[in-house]
């Protein structure tokens, strides 16, 4: 079993005509387990990544097919040059997908296979705590901050850019997260919510 302790921080988006606000606060601190076995799936996932590839790149794919029969078939029905642009667009905006993508899953990957399996490991039970965690609170996205030693270490201003918090916030979530326990001390408490999967 594998801990996490985090922190919530709550985002609300604003749009009025002046533009787009944000309004953010910080929310109360969770602890997250997952299994170990549920780890080392993701951390396969994350190293043989073919199957991950063929999921995220398939609308793409469609995207791409669409625009090439569209721009080929349809082109002599309709006018010409407007039908083959659009299924011109449609086929380049495919292929950018598929490149976008395909480049995240293996800059991912890279990253993993650079780090000691322990590290690799961790990092996969983290990337499971961010997909099972909750992501809205009402109208209110939620993001969450690792209580751990690499983020104690952080300056408000590393924090802050890390996590995407505006100033003031960074300097709250700073102070209660030098004021936590890390470790496996940290599960103790009985006023935080706790969550297992």
């Amino acid at each position: 079993m594998m801990n996490f302790r985090v922190l919530e921080v709550h985002t609300l988006h604003i749009r009025d005509f002046s533009g787009e606000k944000i309004v953010q606060a910080l929310g109360e601190f969770r602890n997250f387990e997952i299994e170990t076995a549920r780890a080392k799936s993701e951390l396969r996932a994350v190293l043989y990544p073919f199957k991950k590839i063929l999921r995220k790149t398939f609308p793409y794919f469609i995207l791409f097919i669409a625009g090439i029969i569209f721009s080929l078939t349809l082109a002599d029905k309709f006018d010409a040059f407007a039908v083959k642009a659009l299924g011109i667009i449609a086929a380049f905006c495919g292929v950018s997908g598929i490149i976008s993508e395909t480049r995240k899953i293996l800059i991912q990957r890279k990253n993993f296979l650079s780090m000691n399996s322990d590290e690799a490991l961790k990092n996969s039970a983290w990337q499971c705590v961010l997909k099972i965690a909750p992501k809205k609170f009402g109208d209110n996205d939620l993001t969450y901050i690792p209580v751990n030693e690499g983020t104690k270490n952080l300056s408000v201003h590393e924090l802050a850019e890390k996590y995407n918090l505006l100033e003031a916030i960074s300097k709250k979530a700073f102070d209660l997260i030098r004021q936590q326990k890390t470790g496996a001390d940290f599960l103790r408490p009985r006023n935080f919510s706790q969550i297992k999967f």
